[in-house]
């Protein structure tokens, strides 16, 4: 018996073959006993990992005059212009809410701009469809500062989520992923330093080896970009140094394009090639940290403040009115209670 699942219509043209690369055979996969008898065989194809379309090799992503309007008043981004150069790390900064999530949620499509132009990999997200955008995402890895794990499934486990793009068909379990997607799973946790940990449950682990797990189910994807937002927000320093330098060293060793948003200064200057600080959705400075110290990074946290500061000054304080009427003219209804306090 052979079972061979095809690749999509659109991913094959009539000329492909199938070749040893793109295939499993029973050795590779977990067959329930009662479907497979003996002498039986079973191959399974795997998705191939979409390549990356023609597009300037220096650039991996770019956004030219973006603006992102909520309604009501909120502007999340404001005319931003960025280029994000092959293999660079760049480190966003800024207060709360000065768009460093919107701006990464942009460049894997999960927001569209109100105006202005996102390219990834040469390819401008508002002229895919579903299908195609599904399959940009293949190639973008994203870090969360929650980690984002399934607690009680193993380390292994999670981390092979990171191929579910690449696969057909739900995986109930981990013996439901091919040996192939297992064994790279088992590397990438290798790389991270928790190979050890690969059958623990995840919801055991600290916050900085969960964060690892997280670094290396974005690598099952084979990312050209990797976006980390706020990946060591949570962590204790020891932590965050290590998550840092991890993400430092797999950057370097396969090119890839890191956009993070940080709150620490310092790390932003370390780690970083490039610093973009953002304020009110606007970017207010664009730098090489090479030629940056931790104290100018800072500016953009002090000089936000400043400029609160000084527009509050600005603003004539709330009056209160106080009625100096007596009690008896005012009547029953004007006494005061506090709120869910009966009144006296």
């Amino acid at each position: 018996m052979t079972v061979a699942t095809p690749r999509p219509a659109d991913a094959t043209t009539p000329a492909d073959t199938v070749t040893l690369a793109d295939t499993v055979t029973l050795a590779d996969t977990v067959t329930p006993r009662d479907a497979m008898t003996p002498g039986d065989t079973m191959t399974q194809t795997l998705l191939p990992v979409p390549s990356i379309s023609a597009f300037d090799a220096e650039c991996s992503a770019q956004l030219t005059e973006v603006t992102k309007d909520f309604g009501r008043g909120v502007r999340a981004l404001d005319e931003v212009t960025l280029r994000f150069q092959r293999g660079t790390i760049t480190a966003l900064l800024g207060l709360s809410g000065s768009g460093k999530s919107t701006l990464l949620r942009h460049l894997n499509g999960l927001h569209t701009p109100s105006a202005g132009t996102v390219e990834v990999m040469g390819q401008s997200l508002t002229d895919l469809n579903e299908t195609q955008l599904r399959q940009l995402r293949r190639r973008i890895g994203m870090i969360f500062q929650t980690f984002g794990l399934v607690g009680p499934m193993s380390v292994l486990e999670n981390v092979c989520t990171g191929r579910l793009g690449s696969l057909r068909g739900p995986r109930m379990g981990l013996f439901m992923y091919p040996r192939a997607v297992r064994r790279e799973a088992l590397d990438h946790l290798d790389r991270v330093g928790l190979l050890e940990r690969a059958h623990q449950r995840a919801d055991t682990l600290s916050g900085g080896q969960q964060q690892r797990v997280a670094i290396a189910r974005a690598l099952m994807q084979n990312p050209s970009i990797l976006l980390a937002d706020e990946p060591v927000a949570s962590l204790d320093p020891v932590s965050t140094a290590q998550v840092m330098g991890l993400l430092t060293d797999i950057a370097r060793e396969r090119d890839l394009t890191v956009i993070t948003s940080l709150h620490q200064v310092e790390l932003a200057v370390e780690f970083a090639d490039r610093v973009v600080g953002l304020r009110a959705g606007a970017v207010v400075f664009d730098r090489d940290s090479a030629e940056m110290t931790a104290d100018e990074a800072a500016e953009i946290y002090t000089a936000a403040g400043i400029a609160a500061s000084a527009k509050n000054a600005a603003t004539p304080p709330a009056t209160v009115q106080v009625n100096t009427a007596t009690p008896a003219a005012l009547g029953a209804s004007s006494e005061l209670a506090l709120p869910g306090t009966a009144r006296s």
